[in-house]
């Protein structure tokens, strides 16, 4: 009987130290994930700010084709299906003003899955029709990264006016 009791407390104390360990690994690697995730936010805001299409479509997911595209660009005035579709958007945009000021230190990465991970950043977005006064707006921003084989690549991205 003791000897029973014994080994029932070994086998719990094994498995208390592997979910242990375990909870604590994967808290390691999100939170590494979500530092990987926040400089690839940070890269989109450079190349958005730089109107650089060519980095911009770097940090978005691949697909084999258009019809599968993981991509989208829904805010309230319009929605973009696809990663071509957004391409085509900020190709739009980047003729006018278009300037991002997020405010990292407001962030916050919500992982979703050991391959999907939320950003938030509360963004001031300058913006303008070509010619045009620009306008400053805040922009609650949420963006959605998967992990791929070539790192993480955003999928989502949803704007929300903060008024």
């Amino acid at each position: 009987m003791f000897k029973r009791f014994l080994a029932t407390r070994l086998i719990a104390t094994i498995v208390i130290a592997a979910a242990s360990s375990a909870m604590a690994y994967a808290q390691e690697k999100g939170a590494g994930d979500g530092e990987a995730v926040r400089a690839l936010f940070l890269k989109q805001v450079d190349a958005e700010n730089a109107h650089d299409l060519g980095r911009l479509d770097s940090i978005l997911a691949d697909s084999l084709d258009d019809q599968s595209s993981p991509v989208s660009f829904v805010a309230r005035a319009y929605q973009f299906w696809g990663k071509k579709e957004v391409m085509k958007h900020f190709e739009e945009i980047f003729k006018g003003t278009w300037h991002l000021e997020p405010d990292m230190a407001r962030s916050r990465i919500v992982t979703v899955s050991t391959d999907t991970v939320q950003i938030y950043v509360p963004t001031k977005v300058t913006f303008g029709a070509p010619g045009k006064d620009a306008v400053t707006a805040t922009f609650l921003i949420n963006q959605f990264a998967v992990h791929t084989s070539q790192g993480w690549r955003f999928t989502a991205i949803l704007p929300v006016p903060a008024q």
